[in-house]
């Protein structure tokens, strides 16, 4: 807080809060550039090098910004965010998806996920088609030919 002491310094205080309200406005900014999808991967990229969710103090942090958005502005970005989640997943969903530093489960979801592919594209059998009979157990031949 300023004191003013003297009638000089009140003149002049007046007289610097007038200079700053008769100002020229800034210039307006110059037009931002038409975003690029490689812009966005660049920040997707930044978003998924940073550190866990489940961190307590990330957690924190992400609730005081979402605090400030209204309704509208949360159903956008949930929106935004399973998109890009459909497209970043290929649609598997979180619970199921395997962990990405066991290579082992990776290659079993991969093996699930062409074995689905296969049965997806194979003919349905028509009714009019009798299914095959099953066969009987195998006799074993004990020292036969």
């Amino acid at each position: 807080m300023r004191t003013i002491r003297t009638e000089r310094e009140l003149i002049n205080f007046l007289r610097g809060i007038r200079e700053q309200a008769e100002a020229p406005a800034p210039p307006p900014a110059a037009p931002a550039a038409p975003i690029t999808v490689d812009d966005i991967i660049d920040k997707l990229n930044i978003v998924r090098s940073g550190r866990s969710t489940k961190d307590a103090d990330v957690k924190g942090e992400l609730e005081e910004y979402v605090a400030q958005f209204d309704e509208d502005e949360k159903t956008a970005l949930i929106a935004f965010l399973e998109g890009l989640g459909q497209i970043l997943t290929s649609g598997v969903d979180s619970a199921e998806a395997a962990d990405p530093r066991d290579p082992y489960a990776l290659q079993i979801q991969k093996s699930a996920g062409a074995t689905a592919a296969n049965a997806a594209k194979a003919p349905t059998p028509s009714a009019a088609v009798a299914p095959a009979p099953t066969p009987g157990p195998v006799p074993i031949k004990v020292g036969g030919v």
